[in-house]
């Protein structure tokens, strides 16, 4: 049966669309003009349809990574493991609650209930969601640095750009190790706050509960990264190298969608420009506090892309990327999870 969304999960969808609409449009007002109107006419719609289709291939390279992982997690010969195209529509569910929770918390919750519901396990499951975000983390931190040896810190764009990009560069180098070694020595975790909490100065913020629950919950993941590393053994971790190449393939193939569509719009770029604001956006969408990152997204993207984007192009071109790169993803996630026939979403599922 179809999933009923709570009332929260539907303010979190309209506040999304709102806030979203709204940057679009405003940006549209300020940049639409006689010009735009004959430049639509120059469109070369076959950048577009590469755009679209290169944005499928994303999807399916995803849905092949989280196959791939659970095979490798899972004992051989072990029924419930789903096949590439149910890994593929359990992606695009996912990202619907991650795009329509602040800072994409829903995501986690959603990859657990889709994949129990497919017979995974819930430890196997956990077990690929750590994996996962591990690959993620260690491909935005090794681009991070090629990134800034390759450039030396400095982008296009002026000083505030310039700014931004290095205390990007900066939190992801240092929280991307950071995070690691709690995976590690999770135990570790509970020692440092014993000893923060050891310190006068220090003993009143330590009791407090939020950071109280935020160390339980780092001790938390990295105990189930450490079983994680348990149930894959030492003759089985070899099975990561290709979801860690997938994991490639899905960003640069994501990261393609925003060249497409400026040579649809006859525009000339630098991919290695294009890729580090995409990054940044990326960063910009995980910790912002609305929904998928709206309102932020688009004016980062206006603000990150006006040196090489002619203004009476700007709003066309936040608008086609915010299509591809969310809303496409957004409908046809939002599409699966409402659908009233749970054999296409679920055709293993017992009835």
């Amino acid at each position: 049966m179809s999933i009923n969304f709570t009332s929260r999960q539907k303010k979190g969808l309209f506040l999304s669309f709102l806030v979203s609409l709204l940057a679009m449009g405003l940006i549209l007002y300020f940049t639409f003009s006689q010009e735009t109107y004959e430049s639509l006419q120059r469109v070369q719609p076959h950048y577009l349809f590469l755009a679209f289709l290169t944005v499928v291939a994303a999807w399916f390279l995803e849905g092949l990574r989280l196959h791939l992982i659970i095979k490798g997690v899972e004992r051989e010969g072990a029924p419930g493991i789903p096949g590439l195209l149910d890994c593929v529509k359990i992606f695009l569910s996912s990202f619907f609650f991650a795009g329509i929770t602040p800072m994409a918390l829903g995501e986690w919750p959603s990859l657990l209930y889709y994949f129990h519901r497919q017979g995974v396990s819930l430890g196997t499951t956990t077990t690929l969601l750590i994996i996962r975000n591990i690959l993620t983390k260690s491909f935005f931190l090794v681009t991070g640095l090629i990134l800034f040896a390759l450039y030396q810190g400095r982008v296009e764009g002026g000083l505030a750009m310039n700014y931004f990009f290095r205390l990007a560069l900066l939190l992801l180098i240092l929280s991307s190790p950071l995070y690691l070694v709690v995976l590690l020595y999770p135990r570790r975790v509970i020692a440092f706050f014993g000893f923060l909490k050891s310190l006068p100065f220090l003993r009143k913020v330590a009791d407090s509960p939020s950071l109280r629950d935020f160390f339980l919950g780092l001790r938390r993941e990295g105990e189930q990264f450490q079983d994680s590393l348990a149930r894959l053994g030492r003759g089985r971790k070899r099975k990561l190298m290709l979801p860690a190449l997938l994991t490639l393939g899905y960003w640069f193939t994501y990261f393609l969608v925003p060249p497409l569509i400026m040579a649809g719009l006859g525009l000339e770029f630098q991919y290695w420009n294009l890729l580090i604001w995409q990054i940044l956006i990326i960063l910009i969408m995980v910790y912002a506090p609305l929904p998928g990152g709206s309102g932020f997204v688009e004016i980062s993207l206006a603000t990150f892309f006006s040196p090489h984007v002619p203004s009476h192009l700007l709003g066309i071109f936040v608008v086609a990327w915010r299509f591809f790169t969310y809303y496409l993803f957004l409908l046809v996630g939002g599409f699966l999870v409402a659908s009233p026939f749970p054999f296409w979403l679920y055709p293993g599922e017992k009835k």
